[in-house]
């Protein structure tokens, strides 16, 4: 895959990555997504993406 053609890229399929990359894309920016493994299988999937305040 050329990644040349885009104005960002993001690293990591997690729930962070997708959300911000579809948040810019709503918003005409040219992303592309950058994981080493399957999407959604990193961190984001030992914990089911919850993000958790009290845990912090």
């Amino acid at each position: 895959m050329i990644t040349s053609n885009f104005d960002l890229h993001i690293i990591g399929g997690g729930i962070i990555g997708l959300a911000t990359a579809v948040i810019l894309q709503a918003r005409g920016v040219k992303v592309v997504l950058l994981e080493a493994n399957e999407v959604g299988q990193g961190a984001s999937f030992g914990n089911a993406g919850h993000i958790a305040p009290e845990h912090v």
